[in-house]
């Protein structure tokens, strides 16, 4: 913690099991969800294929251009 705040890093520990304390990674997963279902629903392919547009959804989301 010393090294940490010397930095300029504030040290926060969080609950564990409470994701809605990480609103970023909720925000990202429920894009990846939402991303998923709407590939699978638009392809009509059934939900078998799940792993694959997991997949294709996070490598949209990565290539996409960002806010710097």
């Amino acid at each position: 913690r010393t090294l940490l705040s010397t930095h300029g890093t504030i040290f926060r520990l969080t609950c564990p099991y409470t994701s809605q304390q990480n609103g970023r990674a909720e925000r990202v997963l429920r894009t990846l969800n939402e991303s998923v279902r709407a590939l699978l629903f638009h392809a009509h392919m059934p939900a078998r294929f799940w792993p694959d547009a997991l997949a294709t959804a996070t490598l949209l989301l990565n290539i996409r251009p960002c806010k710097p």
